[in-house]
């Protein structure tokens, strides 16, 4: 047996196009992550425009600034100071009026640019999160901000989820009570304090997860003559007519297809995470993921949250791995396999759901959506099964192990009674 499972991975590897698709994703992500540091920007407190890894150490520096953990006592305490420091020298009930671009050139007229920097530190808007309206300023926000509102942090930061609820992602979609109850149970579970601070290598996986969905395009690209190419080389009147053919050997063919899916998703993947961690650090993986994303409702690290967003893109990996097996085993044309794939893997990032909330939810189970940090952590995407809801999590898990279990036994039985002409 193990000695047909490596046959079987051989003959997988030795086809021109499976090789060319291979190395090619494997070059396109190794260029992509360098691609990825090189092209990184900021700017210091001079204005100076800083690139690759001075860009990096520059945007630690800022969140070290003012890591730690945020107490209600710190997060009032730190947007006062915030606030004293604006409207000594603007006006404060002045700037709720102005447009957001004269409140910017009023920031620069107003304080000098090593002050406006800090000011704009990514934090303070972090920080004034729960209060902000879309297109406002930081130091518009912090206007409206009153002390009794400060001191309530955490209750503004929780309500943010049922802002959320209400809001229904833009009257798309018209949340249960089962489904609120889970959100708002979720969101309760958020550890208190959040810590703050640099997760900027785990921030960047999960900002690069979705050129994984390469790898598993070359997945399908290789396993899609696994069954198809016997019936066009005409292989599979001598393979079936074996003493094995219809049972080891294909047992043979599901298992080095499922390992070779699964050592090259890993490859991939240790591209995406080894470059991230190596250039950008991996500080950070315990901090909240809140620090990441202020609404987002799950308890998880900012690490967990990587991982857990990798691990899902393995997950769809296998499925279209499956489906692949189950597609080559009932047709006779490796393209029409491929084609299969290519449409549910990529195409389906560019259907638009037209504000139909069911579409929506259908759109985002697909990889090429669902690899976005917004749709599975943020977006509060849930579907209601009677009395139990899932979250987009739970059901790309389900989804997929579900496509797995059928489509693996379908491929296998599909070939072994295949009649041959």
């Amino acid at each position: 047996m193990a000695r047909l499972i490596v046959f079987e991975i051989k003959k997988m590897l030795t086809r021109r196009t499976a090789l060319a698709a291979n190395v090619g994703v494997v070059v396109f992500l190794v260029a992509i992550m360098a691609l990825n540091v090189v092209q990184a920007k900021t700017t210091d407190a001079s204005g100076a425009i800083l690139s690759g890894t001075d860009a990096i150490a520059q945007s630690r520096q800022e969140a070290d600034a003012h890591a730690g953990a945020i107490t209600p006592e710190r997060a009032a305490a730190d947007i006062a100071a915030y606030q004293e420091r604006l409207f000594s020298r603007i006006d404060r009930d002045e700037v709720t009026q102005m447009t957001g671009s004269a409140v910017y050139d009023l920031m620069f007229q107003s304080f000098s640019d090593e002050e406006v920097y800090e000011l704009y530190n990514p934090y303070w808007s972090w920080l004034l999160r729960p209060w902000r309206v879309s297109g406002e300023e930081p130091a518009q926000t912090a206007a409206r901000v009153t002390p009794e509102m400060a001191a309530e942090w955490y209750g503004a930061v929780s309500e943010l989820t049922q802002y959320a609820l209400d809001d229904g992602q833009a009257g798309m979609w018209e949340y249960s009570q089962a489904e609120r109850a889970y959100w708002t149970e979720m969101r309760a579970g958020v550890s208190e304090p959040i810590e703050y601070g640099y997760v900027g290598g785990w921030e960047n996986i999960i900002s690069c997860a979705a050129f994984l969905v390469f790898s598993i395009l070359a997945v399908c690209v290789t396993l899609a003559p696994t069954f198809s190419f016997e019936y066009q080389s005409g292989a599979d009147a001598v393979v079936l007519a074996t003493r094995r053919g219809r049972s080891t050997l294909v047992a043979a063919k599901v298992v080095a297809a499922l390992a070779y899916a699964t050592a090259y998703f890993l490859l991939c993947a240790v591209i995406i995470v080894g470059f991230s961690l190596v250039f950008y650090g991996a500080d950070g993986f315990g901090l909240s993921m809140q620090s990441m994303a202020l609404s987002s409702p799950y308890p998880l690290s900012a690490g967990q949250a990587a991982l857990v967003l990798v691990g899902l893109m393995y997950v769809a990996c296998l499925g279209f791995a499956c489906l692949t097996l189950g597609v080559s085993s009932r047709a006779r044309s490796t393209l029409a396999v491929f084609l299969t794939d290519v449409v549910l893997v990529l195409l389906t990032g560019l259907v638009p759901s037209g504000g139909i909330g069911l579409l929506e939810r259908a759109l985002a189970l697909f990889p090429l959506n669902f690899a976005n940090f917004s749709v599975p952590f943020s977006a509060l995407e849930s579907y209601p099964l009677g009395p139990v809801v899932l979250d987009l999590i739970g059901m790309v898990v389900a989804v997929y192990a579900l496509l797995a279990l059928v489509m693996t036994p379908l491929a296998a039985l599909s070939f072994r009674r295949h009649q041959v002409a």
